[in-house]
């Protein structure tokens, strides 16, 4: 659950190990940036001062395959997992296969948004990726 981790992310910072987190998978859903917003600002409120200055944040999108779409559907057959092909663009992956990524427009909201959310809270932290 959030509260759990976000308590573990704080022991880790009391301790002084680096911090990063990976935010994923970056899912779309009804009120998705008001979503990640609110948990990067429990993140915020509950990391003590000097954590945030090292911060690092690596975002993925949801994607998935073909493989995996049927996996999905067989095993959790009334799933609300979007997962509508011609909803998504087509791009190939590192191993041959190709994944259904969101379109262009919907990670340039993403990458806006959650961007600008980091910004907001963690002025210091450095975005190591997006894919």
């Amino acid at each position: 659950r959030l509260n759990e981790r976000i308590r573990a992310a704080v022991k880790v910072a009391e301790a002084e190990y680096p911090l990063g987190f990976i935010v994923a998978p970056i899912y779309l859903h009804d009120n998705w940036e008001s979503g990640y917003e609110e948990m990067f600002e429990k993140l915020a409120d509950a990391l003590p001062d000097f954590a945030k200055k090292d911060l690092t944040f690596e975002l993925i999108q949801h994607r998935f395959t073909k493989p995996a779409k049927r996996v999905i559907q067989k095993n959790y057959p009334m799933t609300k997992l979007e997962l509508d092909e011609s909803k998504r663009k087509w791009k190939w992956g590192r191993y041959g296969i190709g994944k259904y990524v969101y379109t262009d427009q919907q990670q340039e909201a993403i990458k806006d948004t959650l961007g600008g959310h980091i910004q907001r809270y963690f002025p210091e932290a450095k975005i190591e990726y997006f894919t």
